[in-house]
């Protein structure tokens, strides 16, 4: 499908996340919303992203969330805005890849034999997942800070990583009302500002198997 960018330029969702890792679509009705995620895929879980008053999980918390990706199983991710805050609450996004191709080749080796604890949501999920995977050529990126095993904190290549991370420049993007922001979940890491003023932002979150993985892994929600 093809839809009108910032710019009023027509552009292929799959041509800008293969290019790019993410893509940010200005205004779109509900039926664009439902036309883009059937192009990319069967959704396997949704979200509501609100604040909730004293919330431990961080997605529906008031604070800033450092960069990571979602769940191993989600190709992508679409957020679609409903509201956003007056104050704070900005989509930053960097490309894993970029930050990966920055390390020395040691350091890549090593970086693919840790494993992070898996965000356990689905009935077959593992005990953990590679933060580095590479099928067919490419790349597949898992990493939250917060799933980061004792024994992997102080390992040499994942801090080199993180303060590569620290040291970038993220694309930062606000969203407002009815926009999308879809992101390759393999491979764009993503986080927030602190979400403050009236915190009345709240986004729906839609995770997203490859069409090519329907039907293996997970169920609608």
């Amino acid at each position: 499908m093809y839809s009108l960018n910032k710019t009023n330029k027509f552009i292929s969702l799959t041509d800008e996340l293969n290019k790019k890792g993410f893509v940010h679509l200005f205004n779109q009705t509900e039926e664009q919303l439902k036309q883009h995620l059937a192009e990319l895929g069967e959704i396997i879980f949704t979200t509501d992203v609100k604040v909730k008053p004293n919330s431990r999980p961080l997605v529906t918390s008031e604070r800033a969330l450092d960069f990571h990706t979602d769940h191993h199983k989600a190709r992508y991710i679409a957020w679609h805005c409903h509201q956003q805050t007056d104050k704070g609450g900005e989509s930053i996004l960097l490309d894993a890849e970029t930050i990966y191709s920055q390390l020395s080749v040691e350091d890549r080796k090593s970086l693919k034999q840790i494993d992070l604890f898996e965000h356990k949501i689905f009935p077959d999920d593992k005990e953990s997942n590679p933060l580095v995977h590479t099928s067919g050529g490419k790349n597949k990126f898992y990493y939250s800070f917060w799933l980061v095993s004792e024994g992997d904190k102080l390992n040499p290549a994942l801090l080199e990583f993180q303060r590569l991370i620290k040291s970038a420049e993220p694309v930062r993007l606000t969203l407002q009302k009815n926009d999308i922001l879809i992101v390759d979940n393999h491979r764009i890491l993503h986080g927030r500002t602190a979400i403050e003023g009236s915190k009345d932002r709240y986004l729906k979150r839609y995770w997203i198997n490859n069409p090519l993985n329907k039907n293996r892994n997970g169920n609608n929600n």
